[in-house]
């Protein structure tokens, strides 16, 4: 053990934090893993009032400190983008490169709002100021990379793309079953206004079609609007869901449909598709890099109608065609992103 290399990560981790990029997180430090010691310090800044925060904070500061005086060889963070969050990192990594300057630190930018984010000039300011002190940039696409060195932001040849997967619980031995009758609409994602669950609702009611609902509730007050605009009584809103009853929920859908316009690359997708479930999304953030341009279920116009006119479609395929589609979205997901491959795709970048 005492042999290996070390990885240094700060950052949120399951099940104290259960989201697309703490997922990811544990993902990658299960790959890293089997090569490396990988030591953990879990960020718990983001519980709580102001003064437990501020402790959270100070212990984590403590103990990266301590942990950085063992020489480690990487220092693996994400690269949030909000003002505060940015600032709390880049304290960190200034930290742990005073007490350990051989250090490479190595940061991954899952959001797909990047841009939106540096559009601020104190926003450029800071993370051109962050960028200096981190060797290797981590992102989910090759629209994201490019993003980046159009706006000369950062070094390209410090810029790696790392696709982002999901390791399943249960991989189907086929992609489609008989049971298609029996498949229904349905949206996994937390009842979040910005996420536009009521704009599926309101389609819902429109177009006549039921849709089942799993996710995190974020007011009660949202979830009563919710219920008002299901005046058809058409939708089901459950709760969280989780592990391989989630999976055979997804496996069970006739397709996935996302009605958010504010997204990077979520996970669902990639979840919906390792079932063989077809997904309907808007062509927003990274999207497109991992489904495809000519993806079926990919709404390019951003709004209502043009989803609404989608599952209209989805709705109307032949058992054959859907079928065919089926096949097409299994295929997508363990052709290009099988989670061995991409967890050799870890190592190698470390390396």
């Amino acid at each position: 053990m005492d042999n290996k290399k070390k990885v240094l990560f700060w950052g949120e981790l399951p099940p104290e934090t259960v989201h697309g990029i703490s997922l990811s997180n544990e993902r990658i430090l299960n790959s890293l893993s089997l090569d490396y010691q990988v030591i953990k310090v879990i960020d718990r800044a983001s519980f709580g009032g102001v003064i437990r925060k501020i402790f959270s904070l100070i212990v984590s500061l403590l103990m990266l400190t301590f942990y950085a005086t063992k020489r480690c060889n990487y220092f693996y963070i994400n690269t949030p983008m909000s003002t505060l969050g940015l600032w709390k990192i880049y304290i960190a990594v200034r930290l742990v490169l005073l007490v350990s300057p051989k250090t490479q630190v190595v940061s991954h930018l899952h959001r797909g709002d990047f841009l939106t984010f540096v559009s601020n000039d104190n926003n450029r300011a800071l993370f051109s100021k962050f960028s200096n002190y981190v060797h290797r940039l981590l992102v989910l696409s090759n629209k994201s990379k490019q993003e980046i060195i159009d706006n000369d932001l950062f070094d390209g040849d410090k810029i790696c793309v790392l696709f982002n997967t999901i390791e399943p619980m249960n991989r189907p031995d086929k992609s489609t079953d008989r049971n298609d009758k029996e498949r229904y609409l349905y949206c996994l994602c937390n009842y979040i206004e910005t996420k536009r669950i009521h704009s599926l609702v309101k389609l819902s009611n429109q177009l006549l079609y039921p849709i089942k609902f799993n996710g995190v509730a974020s007011s009660e007050n949202y979830m009563e609007r919710l219920a008002q605009l299901d005046s058809a009584h058409l939708c089901s809103f459950d709760g969280v869901i989780h592990g391989s009853e989630k999976e055979r929920k997804l496996r069970g859908a006739k397709a996935l449909v996302l009605p958010s316009l504010n997204e990077g690359m979520p996970l669902v997708l990639l979840e919906s598709l390792a079932q063989g479930t077809p997904v309907i999304c808007f062509n927003i953030g990274y999207i497109s890099d991992y489904l495809g341009l000519d993806y079926p279920g990919l709404v390019h116009e951003l709004n209502d109608e043009a989803l609404g006119l989608k599952i209209q479609w989805i709705e109307n395929l032949s058992r054959a065609e859907y079928e065919k589609l089926r096949i097409y979205s299994y295929t997508l997901f363990w052709g290009g992103f099988d989670p061995n491959v991409i967890s050799k795709d870890v190592l190698r970048i470390f390396e």
